[in-house]
């Protein structure tokens, strides 16, 4: 398949001397907005630094690369470029493209995407059974993180393939015994954390607007006391006991405040 610029453009023109009738006309075009720019005094390129910060600020409220190109109509490469700082100026034209996103616009959609409903909660309801993300992410054939920031809740839309596969990866582990493990006890700390709930909890999975069963036990009803003390009394702080258990320090904290346990101090 080849990665070569479609024709009409400057790049084909320039880059791979197409001399087709289009590139040609693409070639006088970017000629006269030069000749343009450069009568009016116009630089072609300026400092990028204003746009980054616009793009980054743009990611920090959770847009991709994707969909600020798409946005921007722009190619990912160049928005990929301008935030890694690949170079120290940038084309007038892209960087208005960029600025003229406004930062509280909702991102763009890309096709193929599919509500995150159904995947979030089968995620939720896996770990509430003991099954481990990492577990989940490897028969997926997805990033761990990627599926931790689903299951909490990050996204509203994920891709088609990957609700997919979990789907089918769901169908075979909810029925499938979990043997009791470390990972499987952090998972389901990590699930009752959080209050999910199990499989058998929801009458449709996907409906958006289905509630659980609030008769249905969603994960075990506390962190157990002697766990948490047998780790402080080790001298570990709720950070690291957090980690070793799968659950936040904010729920150590509170489970060592309900049950009177010293704090442990870090080594």
């Amino acid at each position: 398949m080849s990665n070569l610029p479609a024709h009409g453009t400057y790049s084909r023109y320039g880059r791979h001397a197409c001399r087709c009738d289009a590139c040609r006309a693409a070639g006088r075009s970017y000629r006269r907005r030069l000749g343009y720019d450069h009568s009016n005094g116009t630089p072609r390129l300026i400092d990028a630094t204003q746009s980054r910060a616009h793009a980054e600020r743009l990611t920090a409220r959770g847009w991709t690369q994707k969909q600020i190109a798409a946005a921007a109509g722009l190619n990912p490469a160049s928005v990929s470029g301008l935030l890694r700082a690949v170079y120290p100026t940038v084309n007038r034209r892209t960087a208005a493209a960029v600025l003229n996103i406004a930062l509280d616009r909702v991102p763009p959609v890309p096709r193929l995407m599919v509500d995150a409903t159904g995947t979030r909660r089968r995620l939720q309801a896996l770990m509430v059974l003991g099954h481990c993300l990492p577990d989940i992410a490897r028969r997926i054939g997805a990033g761990v993180s990627s599926l931790q920031q689903t299951a909490d809740g990050r996204w509203d839309m994920v891709r088609a393939s990957t609700a997919g596969k979990v789907q089918r990866v769901y169908r075979r582990l909810s029925i499938t015994p979990v043997p009791p493990t470390r990972f499987a006890e952090q998972a389901r700390n990590h699930a009752m954390a959080n209050g999910w709930h199990g499989p058998m909890a929801w009458d449709d999975i996907d409906d958006p607007a289905c509630v659980p069963d609030p008769c249905e036990p969603i994960a075990p009803a506390r962190l157990n006391a002697d766990d948490v003390g047998e780790l402080a009394a080790q001298g570990l702080d709720d950070v690291a006991i957090g980690r070793r258990l799968g659950v936040s320090p904010r729920t150590v904290l509170r489970a060592r405040t309900a049950h009177g346990i010293p704090s442990g101090a870090a080594a």
